[in-house]
């Protein structure tokens, strides 16, 4: 729906343009008047006022006849001028912030992806994997005595993650925090119930996956130091975000 504040403007403009390239190329020509009325009927039930309806249609008729006019021109620079895209998840007059960045003459340009998706409501009909077989993952270990907890990523199998986890209580120094969480009070870890909080092969965007979901933590075992690279500022908006519960989990 257009009056949706989580999505930014430029998705709602790909919405039309999109539909309308779709009418202009796939269609046959004697199909286009009635195809474009129907275009314009379905959006505005769905809010989309028609002056933004008009406008963006009319920007990509010129941008069509300008491709074509320049098409010869630009064959030989298409891949030398190829933008380059940085995406940031969006929220409603924050992510907006971002976009002068990287100054006006950048080859960079921010893109946005909505913080909610289909994906994570419709899953595939395949067989489902055992959780301690994913990889590239953002997981968390609850304290079965207490409400303490650990979050952690790794790109290897959870499974082997964990083994190492279990390991370091044998060790005689350096022992990580789980570890003196659980020998200082005496309590044990629920190996048995890791949560995987996100899946993502990028260590980037892995990294920031896992702060974000240290910071969600109510009462977490991480060091200070695993998120001191993390804005505190964009931290703050995360977690008010009415659409982001202290823990996601895909277990």
């Amino acid at each position: 729906f257009f009056k949706c504040n989580f999505n930014p403007v430029c998705h709602k403009k790909g919405v039309i343009t999109s539909l309308f390239d779709r009418i202009l190329l796939l269609s046959h020509p004697k199909f286009h008047i009635k195809n474009i009325h129907e275009l314009i009927i379905t959006l505005t039930n769905n809010g989309y006022p028609l002056d933004f309806l008009f406008a963006s249609i009319n920007n990509r008729i010129k941008s069509f006849i300008h491709s074509q006019n320049n098409d010869n021109t630009h064959n030989k620079d298409t891949y030398a001028n190829r933008k380059k895209f940085f995406c940031v998840p969006y929220h409603n007059k924050v992510s907006e912030k971002f976009k002068g960045i990287f100054g006006v003459d950048s080859e960079i340009k921010i893109a946005y992806k909505p913080i909610n998706s289909l994906n994570q409501i419709i899953k595939l009909g395949k067989d489902k994997l055992d959780k301690f077989n994913n990889t590239n993952v953002v997981y968390k270990i609850d304290c079965l005595n207490c409400d303490c907890s650990y979050v952690g990523q790794t790109k290897r199998n959870l499974k082997t993650r964990i083994k190492e986890h279990k390991a370091d209580l044998k060790k005689l120094q350096n022992k990580s925090v789980v570890s003196k969480h659980q020998i200082e009070y005496n309590h044990t870890m629920d190996w048995d119930n890791v949560h995987i909080l996100d899946n993502e092969p990028s260590y980037i965007k892995r990294s920031i996956s896992e702060m974000i979901f240290i910071k969600k933590q109510l009462n977490g075992l991480n060091l200070q130091s695993d998120t001191e690279r993390f804005p505190e500022n964009y931290i703050t908006t995360l977690l008010n975000h009415p659409y982001h519960p202290t823990l996601v989990s895909y277990s």
